[in-house]
């Protein structure tokens, strides 16, 4: 995912939000995170941690921290591991099944995106499994919103908010693929389902505008 978060050297390295996940790799086993290391990175832990909307992680363990709050609010039991990826590569990727998965992250992106994002991200990984929505390798428009959509309820149940991860990523360039669709109209999708106006999205846009050209 291309994001002006990061260097103009690295601008061009990140894979678009609407390829996430496009490759398939072997499975490894793990066990989630603590909920104890997930209390320490929840996004309602404001006193110890800035707004964690436009923020970059404040390290791997927070992005960990994350997983196990979404695999958790998937209401299923998921053994999973969370790992850094090639660069060049893909966003976000998830292979295996409930009891044996990973997710592989881009490694510039684990530095980048905002947690509040990644949780959004994360829970779209996990919905493929969950919610039986298909390999990447052979997915389509339709699977992929409907992974949004399961993908944002786990995000949300966890305590994320939604109109934050939407404007952030209106704020990426429109891009489409045959097996993804349009990234701009998948966001307007999920906020119809969701129930979020249009100017509040557009908002939260404009602040993580604000917050990149800040930092």
């Amino acid at each position: 995912m291309t994001t002006r978060l990061l260097t103009h050297p690295m601008r061009r390295k990140l894979p678009s939000f609407a390829m996430i996940a496009l490759s398939v790799c072997q499975p490894c086993a793990a066990q989630p995170r603590s909920t104890t290391d997930a209390a320490r990175t929840s996004p309602k832990a404001t006193a110890r941690y800035p707004d964690p909307r436009y923020r970059p992680p404040v390290n791997f363990a927070e992005l960990q921290a994350l997983t196990g709050q979404v695999a958790q609010a998937t209401g299923r039991v998921i053994h999973w591991q969370l790992k850094l990826g090639p660069n060049p590569g893909p966003l976000a990727r998830i292979s295996g099944e409930m009891d044996h998965c990973t997710i592989t992250i881009h490694p510039v992106a684990a530095r980048k995106v905002p947690p509040n994002t990644w949780a959004f991200i994360i829970g779209h990984e996990f919905a493929h499994r969950v919610e039986n929505l298909g390999a990447h390798t052979a997915t389509n428009p339709a699977n992929e919103l409907k992974a949004d959509i399961a993908g944002a309820r786990y995000a949300m149940a966890s305590g994320y908010r939604i109109e934050a991860f939407l404007g952030w990523v209106l704020t990426e360039p429109n891009q489409s693929s045959n097996s993804h669709g349009s990234l701009h109209k998948r966001v307007y999708a999920i906020a119809t389902h969701f129930k979020v106006p249009q100017n509040v999205i557009q908002t939260e846009a404009k602040r993580a505008t604000a917050y990149r050209a800040a930092h």
